[in-house]
């Protein structure tokens, strides 16, 4: 028994300190006494429990998930590309320079504001996770390719290896781990930040609209408005724990195809 809790030791802080904070949430309410101040966790819950039951609950989240998706591949996808071909060309790498980094700059709000009006409420959100991600997958990747050793690229080019087979059989296997390193922090940023897209741009069945409508009436639904937060980082959470399984086995793959 002792083992056991030994190695799980962790976990249980982690547990306790999360019951620690929903205690001092449930004191802190019930002390104020306002619910449209800070209803208490319990009520949270209920309120919670409650949206569950419900088929436009799920139909917010299914919908915010996949724009975060769609967004967070597609920059995925074009940070490995571009941060690969801007580490073997230095002119591509002095370009992506000042892209980036307004990239990593700009503020959420104001260009939410602005790419409304360009690509319409429903897909901007998906476009904020795409300016959010691909700086961070991009560097990634481009430094990665670069820290690549000279005397492998000098071997691949006596034996005239073709660009598609060192993509595919060395620069992808090397680059993946370092690109993937940060790949389940990033997808809860891009989710905060979708949500927040949505809640700007008034997005149509999504979690962030949710949050507007009740933030409208925050009085008569404070319960209601704090579930939906508590649901979007439940959903984050989740969604960076089964990212981190999915680049643990996509990691030992890339090792095994390296050493063979």
């Amino acid at each position: 028994m002792k083992s056991i809790l030994y190695r799980n030791r962790y976990w249980l802080i982690a547990i306790g300190a999360a019951l620690v904070f929903f205690g001092i949430w449930e004191l802190v309410a019930r002390v104020i006494g306002i619910e449209a101040i800070l209803p208490t966790f319990t009520a949270t819950m209920r309120a919670l429990l409650s949206l569950l039951g419900t088929g436009t609950f799920w139909g917010s989240v299914g919908a915010s998930l996949l724009r975060a998706l769609i967004g967070f591949i597609v920059a995925f996808v074009l940070g490995i590309v571009i941060g690969i071909t801007a580490g073997k060309y230095k002119a591509l790498a002095a370009v992506m320079k000042p892209l980036n980094a307004f990239m990593r700059t700009v503020p959420v709000a104001a260009i939410t504001l602005v790419l409304a009006i360009w690509v319409g409420s429903n897909s901007l959100p998906s476009v904020i996770g795409l300016l959010l991600v691909f700086p961070v997958i991009y560097e990634q990747t481009r430094s990665a390719t670069e820290n690549i050793p000279r005397e492998l690229e000098e071997a691949m080019d006596e034996a005239g290896a073709s660009f598609p087979y060192r993509l595919i059989y060395v620069y992808l296997p090397l680059i993946m781990p370092q690109a993937l390193s940060s790949v389940s922090a990033t997808f809860g940023m891009n989710l905060k930040a979708v949500i927040t897209a949505e809640t700007l741009a008034y997005s149509l069945h999504s979690i962030g609209i949710q949050i507007y409508y009740a933030k409208s009436n925050f009085v008569f639904e404070a319960p209601a408005l704090f579930a939906w937060v508590v649901a979007a980082v439940v959903l984050a959470v989740l969604a960076e724990a089964g990212l981190k399984a999915i680049i643990r086995l996509l990691t030992r793959r890339a090792a095994r195809t390296v050493t063979a």
